[in-house]
């Protein structure tokens, strides 16, 4: 019986197409291999709180140190976040290499990003982002830095905008009406994390280093051109995701689009 399936499709870009991929329920593996251009990247968007049964079978495609690491979690819904993150990121990353789950192996690039360690990596880059019980995986054939945030109202975005804003993003924002601010705040927030994350360092230098690019008619399918500290030139583009929640894209300046998939557990709500 087919466990995860595809239940939602955003087309980005205006590219269109419905995937039919299933994982099986025995096997940990999709059952058809997902087609990947090399302009293209993927975007799977998953909850990470799958039965008992599906979570058993994630762990079993983790490595011993992956199985130490989540032990050493202090809270029971922690360690299983990170197992079905896991899990999940070696299952897919599994069908687009036709290979199983539990046979693929990671390493941290120079700046200490995850990346696949073997010979067989066939040039696939990934990147991921979990926020309040969800996960959001990008994949492509070149760098790519993806993030994924719960807009917490709980959160005092006044104080973490001060922080990681350049002076013209922290001036500029000071002046808009609140609901505007709270909104613009989390596309300026994601744009810069998904280029942190590109890099794979944090941008080791601050948040408020790299100017995002602030604008009065934020548009969540506008695509905008970032320099980080070193000069390296990045495209990134906020994701037109459902209420209460933000996200961004970053990958290098080449002409690129996405498909957006969401991965729901049949028999769980999403």
């Amino acid at each position: 019986m087919p466990i995860w399936q595809p239940s939602l499709h955003m087309p980005g870009n205006g590219k269109h197409g419905v995937s039919t991929l299933f994982i099986d329920d025995h096997h940990s593996m999709l059952e058809q291999t997902p087609v990947l251009a090399a302009n293209e990247i993927h975007l799977w968007l998953a909850n990470l709180q799958p039965s008992p049964e599906r979570l058993a079978r994630l762990a079993a495609t983790l490595t011993v140190d992956e199985r130490e690491r989540a032990a050493r979690f202090r809270f029971p819904g922690h360690r299983d976040r990170f197992i079905a993150g896991r899990g999940l990121l070696r299952e897919l990353l599994g069908a687009y290499l036709n290979r199983m789950a539990a046979a693929l192996r990671f390493s941290q690039g120079p700046r200490g990003k995850p990346v696949l360690a073997d010979a067989h990596s066939e040039g696939l880059h990934f990147n991921l982002s979990h926020s309040s019980g969800r996960v959001l995986y990008a994949i492509a054939y070149h760098e790519v830095g993806v993030d994924l945030e719960a807009m917490d109202r709980r959160l005092d975005y006044m104080a973490v905008a001060e922080r990681i804003c350049t002076p013209r993003e922290w001036a500029f924002f000071q002046t808009l009406p609140a609901e505007q601010a709270r909104e613009s705040f989390f596309a300026c927030w994601t744009r810069k994390e998904a280029v942190a994350k590109a890099l794979g360092d944090g941008l080791a230098h601050g948040l408020n280093k790299l100017d995002a690019g602030f604008q009065e008619d934020e548009q969540a399918d506008k695509r905008i051109s970032l320099q980080d500290a070193a000069g390296q030139e990045w495209s990134v583009q906020n994701l037109p995701l459902e209420p209460g929640w933000a996200g961004a894209l970053a990958a290098p300046p080449i002409d690129w689009h996405w498909r957006m998939l969401t991965l729901g557990e049949l028999g769980v709500s999403d």
